[in-house]
């Protein structure tokens, strides 16, 4: 009885099993799926065919190329101090006076001298016959003291001339520390005098950036004083030597200096014009399975390109191979997207309306 009861268990368990399997099984319908998905929104650029152009950051100061130091050439009371910190000045022009009584003196009674001196020289002279032998001149003029006299009126205006101090250059005082009625010392400095109208940064690059500089490369400045304003300028100098820290120093000449003052800092980004290639924003870029790749958009469709990249200067990205130009590529949400996913271009459907 027990083992009728076991033969009938299995055969409906057989025949369950056989039903099971003959049951239809409905397959998934990915096209419909995937026309069920939402379009991912992405903003596209166009890839360009054009120069490349590489760009080279340094940062410094702003110098002014023509600045020179006014120094006292006597020591004294400083009796008038005629500009002030920020001041234009001329070429030539008296800016600082000290006392010079005593050089003023000086030069009077040297003049006495040399008056007296020239007298006894003509009157020797004449005595003499007025000889034209240029030894026996000579000599008259050394005896009578003429010579000594001469070179003293030479010296007390030399010492006199020196307690004045005139503007070297044309330009604008600055660094001024002196005040009038103070003692000074000869080698004091005064202050500087700078010519606003050429100015210069001098910033530092990368050793590695180096073989891309030459002279008469343009460039931007951005001074930290100035949030939404540059300045152009262009290379005109770098110093042939690397330092310590592995920098090399660019001279770059500003083109327009209205507002800017020495020492400020600022950044520069230095254009260097490459090869024409294809060009894309760096935001088109993103990395898969450690090789770079590029999306591009087509008929509705993410298509995904491996490339081969070149040149990068933080905006742009040179593209030797991978995609053609005038491709339109994929800028925004572009990190998960997979082949042939559907997509929007935000800017076409902006367009459209």
């Amino acid at each position: 009885m027990t083992k009728s009861l076991f033969a009938i268990s299995t055969a409906a368990l057989l025949l369950m099993g056989c039903k099971q399997q003959k049951e239809p099984v409905e397959e998934p319908d990915v096209e419909s799926l995937r026309q069920e998905i939402k379009p991912t929104e992405v903003t596209v650029a166009p890839a360009t065919y054009r120069p490349f152009e590489f760009r080279v950051n340094s940062s410094g100061t702003i110098d002014s190329e023509n600045e020179l130091k006014v120094t006292f050439q006597a020591s004294g009371y400083l009796e008038k101090l005629s500009v002030k910190n920020g001041q234009r000045v001329r070429k030539g022009q008296l800016i600082a006076e000290l006392q010079n009584d005593k050089e003023e003196l000086a030069k009077e009674k040297a003049e006495v001298a040399l008056a007296k001196a020239q007298v006894d020289f003509e009157y020797d002279s004449i005595s003499r016959g007025n000889s034209n032998d240029p030894i026996v001149d000579r000599n008259l003029r050394l005896q009578t003291g003429l010579k000594a006299a001469q070179i003293s009126v030479k010296e007390a205006n030399f010492n006199l001339r020196n307690t004045f101090v005139y503007a070297p250059i044309d330009g604008v005082m600055a660094e001024i520390e002196e005040k009038q009625g103070n003692i000074v010392s000869s080698g004091k400095e005064l202050g500087v005098i700078y010519d606003p109208n050429n100015l210069v940064l001098i910033g530092k690059i990368l050793e590695t950036d180096f073989k891309h500089i030459s002279i008469g490369l343009e460039v931007d400045i951005f001074p930290l004083s100035f949030k939404d304003r540059s300045f152009q300028a262009r290379v005109v100098e770098f110093n042939p030597k690397v330092d310590e820290n592995g920098m090399v120093e660019v001279k770059m000449k500003l083109k327009e200096t209205e507002g800017l003052l020495p020492g400020m800092n600022a950044n520069a980004v230095i254009r260097i014009p490459q090869k024409e290639n294809i060009i894309v924003p760096r935001e088109a870029l993103v990395i898969k399975s450690g090789r770079p790749v590029v999306f591009t958009l087509e008929n509705g469709l993410a298509k995904w390109n491996y490339v081969e990249l070149g040149l990068d200067n933080g905006v742009d990205l040179e593209i030797l191979d991978g995609i053609a130009p005038n491709s339109q590529v994929i800028t925004s949400n572009n990190m998960q997207l997979a082949h042939d996913a559907r997509v929007s271009a935000v800017e076409a459907l902006e367009n459209n309306n």
